[in-house]
């Protein structure tokens, strides 16, 4: 063996299936890379030489296989940097008969996406959510407790992952996958951190200080539908600043230009504790930003993603602790190099800077849904829907319905009824806060009949309202100029404009007639007995 690669093969040791890689296999690899990330998925690769197709045909690293990757500390003790599942065989064959076999995999979170659901929980807190998921793919956790309980989540087409992951985002909280268990939880922002000394085991680092972002407060403006005025959120100390040995964090530097805040107006909150954890979510996020870097350190596999690093012998200002964002650790025959990233909540990604830093999935436009609950426990009116062409078993949380002159005790009441088609848009996107704009008439619910009067083409002149029973109230704007009121058992009131009278008529056949036009008034029974009232001739 060579020195290479007896320097390869004492730094690392490979799993598979629960057994180690013994020093024949070991010398067959080239390079090993593992990712770690507190807000994406653990990923390995394993480049092996394979110029007998050895590996490739011989299953060894096969498809679905695990693998955990441990590294040795110069101490000699041995830390795991991932445990995960092979998900990606990539044989690579160049020019000059090289052939070799690039093993890739993630940590078992990949599970956690690869499904899609729609499903609403109801009664539940985010902290609630992470055990399930955790537990519905295999994986421990350890989840720290949150607070608000929701009465409602509605996970829309998402993956597990993908919702748990902006559940996170909104309190500030990180969420990933370490040695097969689920983490989701605040931000280690206490503690001594993993010592690592310029010049001797940090081979390199480059931080920075920017006053991009820097504010002196962050509020949360939302609405209480209930108590009909605004929830406002603060958060004016941020907790991601790192503890070194710079005498004054971002936002106070950025107070030399002037006061700084940063309004939320976009984001519908449910009550005032969630406001304020918005908030202090994103005053977090923002005073991670303040001091970033990127660093390489030498054989020291033990930096992990989530945790903190102390900063020595790089300068009083900054010298001190930081919480890791990211760490890739290379193995190659020159040895083991980790690069690491400081980024507080974010993860520097291309997707993250064009989404505006949040993970939300957004829906800008209109959808239709059937109503499936009209018996709204607060009497506002409400109903519940489903969303077909998403799924036939989740229904929304209660939405609120536009009324046409909707006020206090003023409005058309028409609240839509179970098995109606309606069109269903949602607050600032957001799909767990839906509005009914309104019915839609379909192939199966057709358009009320022609209104008596209404000639071709006139229909848009004919304005009508019609209840499920058969009342209904026309008004003709065209040449007839009438209102028309008729009961489903055959009542009429007629308001006639156009012939300056008004008529009365009971379905058994009793009328009256008041005609301005002609100067009378008649009443007349169905037994044909009539009162006529004739102002004609007379002064």
């Amino acid at each position: 063996m060579s020195m290479q690669e007896e320097i390869l093969s004492s730094q690392i040791h490979i799993w598979v299936d629960g057994m180690e890689l013994q020093a024949g296999d070991m010398n067959a690899v080239a390079e090993v890379v593992v990712e770690q990330q507190v807000h994406l998925p653990g990923m390995f690769t394993i480049r092996l030489f394979d110029k007998d197709f050895t590996y490739l045909d011989g299953g060894l690293f096969d498809l679905t296989k695990e693998v955990e990757i441990k590294a040795e500390l110069t101490t000699g003790s041995q830390v795991s940097l991932i445990k995960g599942e092979v998900t990606a065989l990539e044989p690579n064959l160049e020019e000059g008969m090289l052939a070799e076999l690039v093993v890739r995999g993630f940590d078992k979170s990949h599970r956690l996406y690869r499904e899609t659901k729609s499903r609403a929980f109801l009664n539940v807190k985010d902290s609630d959510l992470a055990s399930q998921f955790a537990g519905s793919a295999g994986l421990l956790s350890q989840v720290e407790t949150t607070s608000t309980v929701y009465d409602h989540i509605f996970q829309h087409n998402q993956s597990d992952m993908a919702l748990l992951m902006q559940r996170a985002w909104r309190i500030g909280y990180e969420c990933f996958v370490s040695e097969g268990k689920l983490y989701f939880r605040k931000p280690v922002t206490s503690g001594s951190g993993l010592q690592l000394t310029w010049g001797k085991d940090l081979v390199s680092i480059f931080p920075r200080m920017t006053l991009a972002e820097q504010v002196d407060e962050v509020i949360v403006r939302g609405w209480d539908p209930e108590a009909q005025q605004a929830i406002v959120g603060r958060a004016t100390n941020g907790r991601l600043y790192p503890a070194n040995g710079e005498s004054k964090n971002g936002a106070s530097w950025a107070s030399t230009f002037g006061v700084g805040k940063r309004i939320i107006v976009d984001q519908p909150v449910v009550s005032q504790a969630e406001a304020d954890a918005l908030a202090q979510a994103r005053l977090d996020e923002v005073s991670g930003g303040f001091i970033e870097a990127e660093g390489t350190a030498y054989r020291r596999p033990d930096i992990k993603a989530g945790m903190l690093v102390e900063l020595k012998n790089v300068g009083t200002r900054l010298s001190g602790n930081y919480l890791v964002t990211s760490a890739t650790h290379v193995f190659n025959p020159e040895g083991l190099n980790t690069r690491f990233t400081v980024r507080g909540a974010r993860t520097g990604s291309l997707v993250e800077q064009m989404n505006g830093q949040e993970p939300l999935q957004r829906w800008p436009g209109v959808v239709t849904a059937v109503v499936t609950n009209t018996d709204d426990p607060n009497d506002w009116g409400r109903v519940k829907v489903k969303y077909p062409w998403m799924t036939e078993e989740a229904e929304s949380d209660w939405a609120r319905v536009v009324s046409m002159g909707g006020g206090p005790n003023a409005g058309l009441s028409a609240t839509p009824e179970v098995g109606d088609e309606v069109a269903v848009a949602f607050e600032h996107g957001d799909f767990n806060r839906p509005f009914v704009l309104g019915g839609l008439w379909n192939g199966q619910h057709a358009i009320p009949a022609e209104v008596s009067g209404g000639g071709t083409g006139e229909r848009p002149l004919v304005r009508s309202w019609h209840s499920r029973t058969g009342h209904f109230m026309a008004m003709h704007d065209n040449a007839d100029n009438k209102v028309q009121i008729v009961t489903a058992a055959g009542h009429i009131i007629v308001f006639d404009d156009a012939n300056k009278k008004v008529e009365v008529s009971t379905s058994g056949g009793h009328k009256l007639i008041l005609d301005d036009q002609g100067k009378k008034a008649e009443v007349s029974s169905s037994g044909g007995h009539k009162i006529t009232l004739d102002d004609n001739g007379r002064k």
